[in-house]
């Protein structure tokens, strides 16, 4: 009898370790997400910096905030930077002829071709942006799905988007006192582990999507350099 009792008991402690390093796993996973829409949004800011003459300064996460509130920012951000996009699209289209847009603005066109209507514009309105990338970043960004990659943590109401950030990065004894508290109920790590990952199943699509559109941009932007 006491040899399957020690058994039982060794089980069941190799059975929570399993399950407290699924739930490290999966707050590391989360604080991960977070901090990537920080990243990326700070990339498309040094883009509009640079071509579109602003001086927006960078967003950085913080620890001691809830993630709602730091995904709350970088919302803010997001549509900062789509309103500039689409107030510069609006100034080119008012000039630009439109087969030279599409050119500009459609995925299929070749970057060779991309380069060359570029050029074409920037000739052809003598530099009137002063940037020649300004309207390629511009027409790209305004027409991106960038409105529906936001952090979508208004839509979700999960509770875990009320811890603080920094509070991802703990032991997981920690992080499962404070699910507790937050759910005044006594959790299991399954459910605590669950209730993390169900936040990752809501960040990470819109966050992958968000990088796409971001090295999408930057590539273009390299690409194109090499070919003017």
């Amino acid at each position: 009898g006491k040899m399957s009792l020690s058994i039982i008991s060794t089980n069941l402690r190799r059975c929570s370790e399993v399950f407290n390093e699924q739930l490290i796993r999966s707050t590391q996973t989360l604080h991960h997400y977070v901090n990537r829409y920080f990243t990326i949004t700070n990339r498309l800011l040094i883009i509009i910096n640079t071509h579109f003459g602003e001086n927006y300064s960078n967003v950085s996460a913080d620890e001691s905030k809830s993630i709602k509130d730091n995904c709350a920012l970088v919302r803010e951000t997001m549509s900062m930077i789509l309103e500039v996009s689409k107030r510069e699209e609006k100034k080119i289209l008012k000039i630009i002829d439109p087969d030279l847009y599409d050119k500009i603005a459609f995925t299929g066109v070749s970057l060779k071709d991309k380069a060359a209507a570029i050029r074409d514009f920037h000739a052809d309105k003598l530099g009137v942006f002063g940037n020649v990338f300004l309207p390629l970043v511009a027409i790209q960004l305004a027409k991106s799905d960038l409105e529906n990659v936001k952090p979508p943590t208004e839509e979700h109401d999960l509770p875990i988007l009320s811890l603080k950030l920094g509070d991802l990065v703990k032991s997981s004894r920690s992080i499962t006192k404070l699910l507790c508290e937050q759910r005044s109920q006594q959790t299991d790590l399954s459910e605590d582990t669950q209730l993390v990952e169900d936040a990752i199943s809501v960040l990470k699509p819109p966050c992958d999507a968000y990088s796409h559109i971001a090295g999408e941009v930057q590539a273009c932007v390299k690409i194109i350099s090499e070919n003017i």
